[in-house]
């Protein structure tokens, strides 16, 4: 025994160097998964003493159960949504409920009722701290309150104060969201649930809490969700909710869809990527529903409708009159087809930088999707074209250490490299993406491009824009969304900042199809330099005209004191300069226009923020056009309080987090984040004490069996 002395003081040398070591390394990753969660399984964030936080899995059977319904109104541009969402209390406690509420990305959220039995009570819009105050107030009086927020663009939180035992209480919804229009087809999305954010960066304790305002971000003390606040993402408890996975055919936050669809135009198809749906022609509308009449909220709902041919439109208008102001919203497509002057298709080389995202969000059929998406990629390259690939999840790796010709040998390489990736780990996006940037080559005369393939399940998006806005110079982005719930705001965003266009795949019978679409787009843009000649003074959003590619329309909401009749369009195309006149006059009023517009200055002045920082005039600005048009902002809330007392002060209320369905087609939910050090180190210090114990001992077996 004493012969192996030696070894064991070695082990343990190894163990002291290595927490040496430890001491001076960024924080460990955790990851928390839903892999086996089923319905009546929540995920809680409790606090100790102060400083003290830690991540629970709570086994209990499901306290408060979700169920909604939807109704949408679409007439031609614009989807009125009304979203009613049941909040039952099964349990013998009061409850306050919080709900993680996906939204449109677009969508203007102005109303909001809470229903009580017959009692209806409803919401005022105000500044986004003092309805949290009020709120608060009333939940702590024993009153029933509801409040909605906006933490993203695409993810806003609902919470409802003092549900009673055996009570149910329904929140009434409502928003307006513009239709798409794309390659001559009509589509209208719902989000239905979200794919779990990465969160980077350090987490916020001890003294880096002064260093973050957390009011900004705190509820309620046990209504924050699995992941702890960092530096970048100071409110990732908000927008990191629990989630559940459906068993045995069980139906997860279950809802009923209706839609009434009057398309303007005559109609070709009607179709659902993602449902099975019921469509009765009423005379000039359409009445859609789903089969079986109820589903789980585990993917976006998307309706698609195609006009009969040489029916498409070439221009559309909608206008509506608010306090003596009118409100436009146009849409103008320009032509078709990018032809020289000899009448020969302009083809420019390109050199691309394809960037695949393979963390462990992208799990189950989303890796599935992005791998094919990027094999169907390599065919549409031609020989003139250069490339390269970058795939990320914690780290990075690169294919070449530069651009490569479109050659047989490199090709194969590529299609073997794809094929060996897996997902797995965390979504490290911003050196990934900056990786991209630096390996394009800027002495050359190409088409510069980076094709960006990912479920976007990130929660430092505004870092990413910054990158995007100050180091993509002439490079043009088109990000690719993977999966059933993919973070259309990021990818929307990120396509605008980086002038390109955003593509969503929701499933692998999508791949062919999209990917296409998508190389006839990146050819080369349609029209530039655009610019609208109003012939009065008008408020338009976007400021900055975007490039427009094929199949593309220009979307524009615009305000003025009295529009004139016609508005001039201008814009250069690779043949030759292209102008169009619209007509405004005989225009029929249509409600939600002005609504649109606000919604619409909202996110241009948000663009303004990532451009230049915060700034008290950014929020002023902001929050004057959200309270005048009653819009849920980043600045401004829905609050609805009920002035009679329902809970006694001796009968404590629960907060109790209502679970997200885990979206469909993953087959592993992780979210990843990292520890504070306290429990990093002592996790890793006791793994690392217990293999040497277990190497200890079998030397010891081995010495005395010797």
């Amino acid at each position: 025994m004493s012969s192996q002395c030696p070894l064991i003081l070695k082990n343990c040398r190894f163990v002291l160097m290595l927490l040496l070591v430890w001491g001076g390394l960024p924080r460990p990753v955790s990851a928390v998964t839903a892999e086996g969660i089923g319905a009546g399984e929540l995920l809680f964030r409790t606090a100790g003493q102060e400083g003290d936080t830690t991540t629970r899995h709570q086994k209990a059977s499901r306290a408060l159960h979700l169920k909604s319904s939807a109704e949408f109104r679409i007439n031609g541009l614009i989807a009125h949504v009304t979203l009613e969402q049941t909040f039952r209390n099964d349990s013998d406690e009061w409850r306050e409920g919080v709900y993680v509420l996906p939204m449109h990305e677009l969508a203007a959220v102005n109303e909001m009722e809470m229903r009580i039995g017959e009692r209806i009570i409803r919401a005022q819009i105000k500044e986004k701290l003092a309805a949290r105050k009020i709120y608060q107030a009333a939940n702590a009086a024993g009153k029933k309150a509801a409040l909605v927020e906006q933490s993203r663009p695409n993810m806003f939180q609902q919470a409802v104060a003092n549900i009673a035992p055996g009570e149910s209480i329904v929140i009434r919804l409502s928003y307006v969201q513009p239709v798409d229009y794309d390659s001559g087809t009509f589509s209208f999305r719902f989000p239905m649930t979200i794919t779990p954010r990465y969160m980077p960066g350090t987490t916020i304790n001890g003294e880096a809490a002064a260093e973050v305002d957390l009011s900004a971000v705190k509820l309620s003390p046990n209504t924050m969700g699995w992941a702890l606040a960092t530096a970048q993402v100071p409110d990732s408890p908000l927008i990191s909710p629990p989630m559940s996975r459906s068993r045995h055919g069980e139906v997860i936050n279950p809802i009923s869809l209706s839609v009434s669809l009057d398309p303007g135009l005559p109609l070709m198809e009607v179709s659902s990527d993602y449902h099975d749906i019921s469509v009765k022609k009423e005379a000039d509308r359409y009445a859609i529903g789903i089969v079986g009449g109820v589903v789980s909220m585990d993917r976006d709902f998307v309706l698609n409708w195609r006009p009969v041919v040489g029916s498409e439109p070439r221009a559309a208008v909608f206008r509506e009159s608010i306090a003596g102001s009118d409100y436009l919203l146009l849409m103008v497509l320009p032509p078709d087809e990018m032809e020289n002057r000899q009448g020969a298709h302009v083809s420019m080389a390109r050199d691309i930088v394809f960037v695949i995202d393979t963390s462990g969000s992208m799990q189950g059929s989303s890796i599935d999707q992005a791998k094919s998406s990027l094999q169907r990629a390599m065919k549409g390259l031609r020989p003139q074209d250069r490339f390269n690939i970058v795939e990320f999840n914690s780290h990075w790796s690169r294919l070449f250490d530069s651009l490569q010709s479109v050659d047989p040998y490199y090709l194969k390489m590529a299609d073997n490299w794809i094929s060996a990736l897996v997902a797995g780990g965390g979504t490290e996006m911003h050196p990934a993406l900056k990786i991209a940037i630096d390996t394009q080559d800027t002495e050359s005369p190409n088409l510069k491009q980076i094709v960006f393939i990912t479920d976007g399940a990130v929660g430092n998006e505004r870092g990413l824009f910054d990158l995007i806005h100050q180091q993509l110079g002439d490079i043009r982005l088109f990000p690719v969304g993977i999966g059933s719930a993919p973070n259309s705001f990021f990818m929307r965003q990120a396509a605008k900042f980086g002038a390109g266009s955003f593509t969503h795949i929701g499933s692998l019978q999508e791949v062919g199809e999209r990917m296409d679409q998508l190389f006839e787009k990146i050819d080369s843009p349609l029209v530039t330099d655009l610019n609208i000649n109003w012939s009065v003074k008008a408020e338009s959003y976007p400021q900055k005209l975007p490039t427009l590619y094929r199949g593309e329309p220009l979307v524009i909401a615009a305000k003025a004191e009295a529009l004139g009749d016609e508005i001039h369009i201008s814009g250069i195309t690779a043949a030759l300069p292209w102008s169009q006149s619209v007509s405004l006059s005989g225009t029929t009023s249509q409600p939600g226009v002005g609504t649109l517009w606000a919604r619409k200055k909202i996110e241009s002045l948000e663009d303004q923020r990532v451009r230049e920082g915060e700034s008290d005039e950014l929020k002023s600005a902001m929050t004057a056009v959200a309270l005048q048009h009653r819009l849920v902002s980043r600045y401004t809330s829905l609050v609805a309080v009920e002035e009679l007392i329902s809970r006694l002060p001796e009968d404590p209320s629960k907060p109790t987090a209502v679970p997200n369905a885990v979206a469909h087609g993953q087959s592993t939910q992780t979210a990843t984040y990292p520890r504070t050090s306290t429990s990093g180190s002592l996790s890793f210090l006791i793994g690392l004490f217990a293999l040497v114990l277990l190497v200890s001992v079998n030397v010891l077996k081995r010495t005395r069996v010797i």
